[in-house]
């Protein structure tokens, strides 16, 4: 009986430090288990956030190809432009030249009419006739030749205004094709953002998953660490009535 109360007090002692162990154990493992969910919850938050800038990323990737591609067409044209306003440029020379050659006949046609009405006067009488359409004739070479004046002016202007208008289309058309360059850069930075997130995502995943699988083991061991704590205050309570029951006899010695 002496040993059995000697083991029923030893019984009693262990019993208490395992309760209290295993429960120690317990709440660290519930405390843990919470952290772990709270990691989990921001790392999934994180997750959706890598996704949706994924998303963003992506759709960004699809206009910066839809903008590349409309410069493109718009470099395009404005090449068709430029060489249009070439060709404009050499017409308004080649009329320039006509206008020129419109003048001259103008001025040698003036002059011929002032010579007939010079030997129309000459003529007297017989020539009058001949002077009024000399007159005439001199009348129209020189509105002719202010004709041919004005539009030498707007040819003037419309040559300026081409040369002009090819210089900006020149310059449009270099700009453009800077900015299709500096288009193309971007869109192959965002073809690398793209697939940096998409694998960002992956990775995160992977850590949700793993985050998942650890919270199990750390609620599977909070729960065995509960069902200890309870075992060990069960096994506690039985030696204190061991004990009492012990205490019934008297022992000597």
């Amino acid at each position: 009986m002496s040993q059995i109360n000697d083991a029923a007090e030893q019984v009693d002692s262990g019993s208490e430090q395992v309760s209290g162990g295993a429960q120690e154990l317990a709440q660290g493992a519930t405390e843990q288990a919470s952290s772990v969910e709270e990691l989990a919850a921001a790392v999934q938050e994180i997750s959706e956030k890598i996704n949706l800038n994924a998303n963003h990323v992506k759709n960004a990737n699809h206009q910066v190809n839809i903008t590349a591609e409309k410069l493109q067409l718009s470099a395009s044209k404005m090449k068709e432009l430029v060489s249009a306003m070439d060709e404009i440029n050499q017409s308004s020379n080649e009329i320039e030249n006509i206008i020129k050659t419109i003048d001259d006949i103008a001025f040698q046609t003036n002059i011929l009419a002032l010579n007939a009405a010079v030997e129309a006067t000459r003529a007297g009488e017989s020539g009058k006739g001949f002077a009024i359409v000399a007159e005439e004739v001199r009348s129209l070479a020189a509105k002719s030749a202010e004709a041919s004046a004005t539009t030498q002016n707007l040819i003037h202007s419309s040559i300026e205004a081409a040369e002009k208008g090819s210089v900006l289309a020149a310059d449009t058309a270099e700009a453009m094709k800077e900015t299709e360059e500096c288009a193309h850069s971007v869109t192959t930075s965002i073809t690398e953002i793209a697939q940096k997130s998409e694998e960002q995502a992956i990775a995160v995943s992977q850590i949700t998953q793993g985050l998942s699988q650890i919270s199990s083991v750390v609620q599977t061991n909070s729960a065995t660490a509960q069902e200890s704590a309870a075992a060990s205050e069960e096994l506690s309570a039985q030696a204190g009535i061991m004990k009492n029951l012990i205490s019934e006899f008297r022992i000597s010695g």
